[in-house]
């Protein structure tokens, strides 16, 4: 493997039309910095302020800066190249971000594979990004599961993966040609990054989609748009450079990366990771470092809150709380702020880019009822007719259409997904449905695809959900669709109890819906009651298993034909 191999091929990356890239620049809104470049400059001017803390380590930014430099040179010196992706599949750790900032230095683009990703999704990613190294965590943190022993296992079906880096305690018990992280960051090289020109325009890191159906989608950021979004979600959620940070979910996730990680950083705040994201976990860690800002999704709020022991933990300094991912029941967003006295941002967010969120300062009605406004003013923001022709009136629902300095500009490699959901002006249509409020703020009623359509009334099953919740006796609750051979779909609510709540009939149910004044089309039809609801790999309800397993149920009760 040569130290100096050629750029690898962007081929299937769609850029920002020159255009509109002289007009960001000219409008200020991008900076022209990388992310090594934000961490270099937070080194220069605060040095010896703490960038990272983790269960057994702790940087200043200098330390970062120096480590995530030296990580960089040794990778370069192994023939890791300009523009090649770096498949990441790692905790939440210190040497996540000493490997971020590392990849961002030589030019690398990091791919955000998710710690519950395993075979089927590793091989796609390998194949779609012809991924030439990988990190993961070897016997340092314990993830449950062999991830050096998966890839090892694949390293003979992609000739491109020739980089193998695992995390570990002593270096010791390695496969043949694996290094060692730490061991790999001390390695002394000559040359390295030196002269290793990093353009803003470029990507700087890939995401993935995190749809429940097929396999992810690559979605390129750029360091222009991804540090332009890190600056104003720091601004929209008030961060400040005293402040402990703390992602609750996996870094690789854009939730974490850009909101928490991003946010923290160019406010020159501390980031504290934590490996294990169980509620227990999550509450140590904030009375450990004194945690100030951090988005849970809202599965992991109602886990807090119920928490049997959660009022023994110190909690007094969290400040901000965020949250997202599906939508936030009202009422937790009420009990957060009444019980822990925060500012809540309740946010609509993707990876490919749109940030709408609320402020901490605002009142708690919209926080509750609405996520808010776009982050940045510079978003070009419209919510249009379903089919994509006209926008549509304040509080009028509709599909929200995005465009602007902290968007992306189409999938990797996905020319079908480009073609489908952008126009010829660079609007991407995101297939959800919001509807904007007289008083600017926006509304959130879920996905086309979760629109239950009955008997051609369209029932937004996120709308049914946060009056359910309501109910005193659920604890969580997915409204799916069932099929139906008359009516097309009907709703159907799967719910999670409360504690101590030993059962809740469908009767009950409709009677505290007619009571809430809910129209009797929108009302679920059918009660599911589960210990547990299904969660997808980030920890969201799995609607789409709900949806297979009540159709399969209402098929088998049909019995033959």
């Amino acid at each position: 493997m040569g130290a100096n191999r050629d750029p690898a091929s962007l081929e299937g990356y769609r850029p920002f039309p020159e255009e509109r890239t002289a007009a960001y620049r000219d409008e200020g809104y991008w900076r022209d910095t990388t992310f090594h470049g934000l961490v270099d400059d937070r080194a220069a001017t605060t040095p010896d302020a703490t960038a990272v803390v983790g269960p057994d380590r702790e940087l200043t930014y200098a330390e970062l800066a120096s480590n995530s430099r030296s990580l960089a040179d040794a990778l370069r010196a192994r023939g890791v190249a300009p523009n090649e992706r770096v498949l990441f599949q790692l905790p939440n750790c210190v040497e996540f971000l000493e490997a971020f900032f590392a990849c961002s230095r030589l030019g690398a683009i990091p791919v955000m594979a998710l710690p519950r990703h395993r075979e089927a999704e590793v091989r796609h990613l390998l194949d779609l990004f012809d991924a030439t190294a990988y990190v993961t965590a070897g016997d340092r943190y314990d993830m449950g599961f062999d991830f050096v022993g998966l890839v090892d296992d694949l390293t003979g079906e992609f000739a491109h993966l020739e980089t193998h880096v695992a995390v570990t305690e002593s270096g010791d018990g390695l496969p043949d040609g694996w290094l060692d992280f730490a061991t790999l960051r001390e390695e002394p090289t000559e040359g390295g990054v030196d002269g290793v020109d990093v353009a803003p325009t470029d990507p700087g890191v890939m995401l993935l989609s995190g749809g429940t159906t097929g396999m992810p989608k690559g979605i390129p950021r750029t360091h222009n748009d991804y540090l332009f979004q890190w600056e104003h979600m720091a601004a929209a959620a008030g961060v400040e450079d005293d402040w402990v940070a703390f992602p609750s979910v996996p870094i690789g996730h854009n939730a974490s990366l850009n909101c928490i990680v991003g946010a923290a950083f160019w406010a020159g705040a501390t980031v504290a990771v934590e490996p294990v994201l169980k509620p227990g976990a999550l509450l140590e860690l904030i009375e450990r470092v004194g945690g100030t800002y951090s988005l849970p999704i809202p599965t992991q709020l109602i886990d807090l809150l119920e928490h049997p022991d959660v009022d023994e933990y110190d909690l007094s300094s969290l400040e901000v709380l965020v949250s997202g991912g599906q939508k936030v029941p009202p009422r937790v967003v009420r009990e957060c702020v009444d019980r822990w006295d925060v500012g809540f941002c309740n946010i609509f967010g993707m990876a490919e880019g749109p940030l709408v969120c609320s402020r901490p300062d605002d009142d708690v009605e919209v926080q509750a009822e609405t996520v808010g406004r776009p982050i940045a003013d510079a978003a070009e923001v419209r919510v249009v007719d379903m089919d994509r022709e006209a926008e549509v009136p304040d509080g009028t629902t509709g599909e929200l259409s995005v465009r602007g300095p902290g968007y992306f500009t189409g999938y990797f490699r996905n020319e079908e997904e480009n073609e489908e959901n952008f126009d010829d002006d660079g609007w991407f249509y995101t297939e959800d449905v919001l509807a904007r409020r007289e008083d600017g703020n926006y509304q959130v009623f879920g996905r086309i695809k979760d629109t239950i359509i009955r008997g051609g009334e369209n029932i937004y099953a996120p709308g049914v959900e946060d009056v359910v919740a309501e109910h005193p006796s659920v604890a969580n609750v997915a409204v799916v669709a069932m099929p139906d051979d008359r009516l097309g779909e009907r709703p159907c609510a799967f719910v999670e109890l409360a504690e101590g709540v030993e059962s809740l009939t469908l009767d009950e149910l409709t009677e505290f819906l007619a009571e809430r004044g809910m129209a009797v089309f929108k009302r679920p039809e059918r009660l599911e009651v589960r210990s547990q609801l299904p969660r997808t790999g980030v920890g969201k309800l799995d609607k789409k298993l709900l949806e297979e397993r009540i159709a399969e149920e209402t098929d088998a009760e049909s019995g033959p034909v």
